[in-house]
């Protein structure tokens, strides 16, 4: 599917491509020194992670990551196994010049536009693309998402939902609704995308389809694969057909990922307790906040604290006694 999406500054424009399409690109939204702090620091990560023997590596071509029942296998991204790209986790701790990503203006303002004004931080990761990696194959990132159903007992538990979507995923009935957005994600390219090194796959529109993609046969989908100089910001709906392309003998493709999710949802990091207590002080709370440390409604409390934030040393009252016998207290009564 050849279709022309060039990045945009007006960001009435963004919004409406992300209302229409799914995802919009944002020209020149990371400076040429940025760009280069995050590159270095993510390129240095990198060479330590896999000194250390702690890369996790993903698209090789005979990488088998998930199980018969589709959940993770848990020695499957290594380079013995095939590996090519080099995947970087917890960013959170790994940089400032991440953090400032999180909380950036764009992000507020694209984000914001699909989630609201609260959401949170779900992963920041970075994702290094090397020659000879094969393309990762369309998802959506609301695999966990259950469809919309009918009044009907036997429906599927959502604990039974997997990343092997069921036909109700593939064909679902539009007549129920289709499910909201509740995730989006954001690339900041630190290299130029192109399609030769692997620029994102992704279907225009799918995010209003209702539907997951097969696995299998996904050529018969209309791909596009934008292409966008290093400095660019991607922003999609987590209900978006989207994955990596395989970099076909072109040098490193680099970008940093950041996916939110709505307050009510479960953060594929578990940032709270991965989080290195030394940055705290340091911390704004519009960070603290996208990292899940500020209360939502009740949700995310300990003990009686319904509204404010919580810490990384906020504990429970635990077991306690008390100092009166149970007579006086009932006399006291």
């Amino acid at each position: 599917m050849e279709q022309d999406f060039p990045p945009t500054k007006n960001l009435d424009k963004a919004k409406s491509d992300l209302d229409t399409h799914g995802f919009c690109l944002i020209d020149g939204a990371l400076a040429a020194a940025d760009i280069e702090t995050a590159k270095s620091r993510l390129i240095e990560q990198a060479l330590a992670e896999q000194e250390r023997g702690l890369a996790f590596r993903d698209g090789g071509r005979n990488q088998d990551h998930l199980d018969k029942k589709g959940l993770f296998k848990a020695t499957a991204f290594d380079e013995k196994d095939g590996g090519v790209n080099q995947r970087l986790f917890m960013l959170i701790n790994k940089g400032k010049i991440f953090r400032d990503l999180v909380i950036h203006p764009l992000i507020d303002t694209l984000v914001g536009h699909v989630l609201g004004d609260d959401f949170l931080l779900s992963t920041l990761s970075a994702n290094i693309v090397r020659s000879g990696s094969t393309r990762m194959g369309l998802h959506t990132d609301q695999w966990w998402m259950p469809q919309p159903s009918s009044a009907n007992p036997q429906h599927r538990r959502v604990s039974a939902i997997t990343r092997h979507p069921a036909p109700e995923f593939i064909a679902p009935d539009k007549n129920l609704g289709i499910a909201p957005p509740v995730t989006v994600t954001a690339v900041w390219m630190l290299t130029d995308f192109t399609q030769k090194n692997g620029a994102t796959e992704m279907v225009p529109g799918t995010h209003l389809s209702g539907a997951y993609p097969e696995k299998e046969n996904q050529e018969r989908y209309q791909t596009i694969q934008p292409e966008a100089p290093a400095g660019t910001l991607i922003v999609f709906d987590g209900r978006l057909w989207h994955g990596n392309g395989a970099n076909i003998g072109a040098p490193d493709r680099i970008g940093v990922l950041a996916t939110f999710c709505a307050p009510q949802f479960r953060q594929q990091e578990n940032i709270m307790l991965g989080l290195d207590k030394s940055l705290w002080q340091e911390m704004p709370d519009k960070l603290k906040a996208r990292l899940g440390f500020k209360v939502w409604n009740g949700y995310g409390r300990v003990e009686t604290e319904f509204s404010g934030y919580v810490s990384p040393d906020t504990r429970s009252f635990g077991l306690l006694k008390p100092e009166s016998s149970p007579a006086t207290l009932m006399e006291n009564e």
